[in-house]
């Protein structure tokens, strides 16, 4: 059993080469994205698709995730590093839960969008979970801005893990008034 197991809850989109780049470090990376052809795309990219574990699932399906990710632990060892692009704390508050129930010490890369930075919900987080928010802004070319594009925000969500701070940003998020289309 690898020792080393991690979760990336939207781990087919915008973070793939996040999911690609845990299992180059070695990890074992069970990816959680609703469709079955990401899924496919994802393993047909990975140096090692023996090392991703595809959970086509819905993420506000809380029964669902439940299952899944017990059953991911259990084929795969407990979970010790949790990134997540998902606006549902309800389903990540349960991930934190199960996890937390298996292992002593674990870390949460929570990626959120540019608006949750002046404002953001509670979430209820286990006290062995090290958590850590990663803010996705937008980029500023002249007198144009614009959102971040995939690579960019799979580079910067590889490099904030890899710095492991508290807080990071990708991109900009000042001035805030000039977010694309605000």
């Amino acid at each position: 059993m690898n020792e080393r197991h991690a979760l990336i809850i939207g781990g087919t989109g915008m973070l793939a080469d996040v999911s690609l780049w845990l299992t180059e470090m070695g990890y074992r990376v069970s990816v959680i994205g609703q469709t079955i052809e990401k899924h496919r795309q994802l393993r047909r990219k990975a140096k090692d698709p023996q090392l991703l574990n595809s959970l086509a699932i819905d993420y506000s399906q809380l029964s669902v995730v439940e299952t899944h990710i017990n059953k991911a632990m259990d084929e795969n060892g407990p979970i010790s590093l949790v990134v997540s692009w998902t606006p549902d704390y309800r389903s990540l508050e349960l991930v934190g839960r199960l996890v937390s129930e298996r292992i002593a010490d674990w870390k949460l890369f929570h990626v959120k969008g540019s608006s949750r930075y002046l404002e953001d919900d509670p979430i209820e987080i286990a006290a062995n979970c090290q958590y850590r928010s990663i803010y996705l802004g937008f980029i500023i070319e002249g007198s144009q801005s614009r959102w971040l594009n995939h690579q960019e925000i799979a580079c910067g969500v590889i490099h904030n893990i890899k710095k492991d701070n508290d807080v990071g940003i990708v991109g900009t998020l000042s001035p805030y008034e000039k977010r694309p289309g605000y």
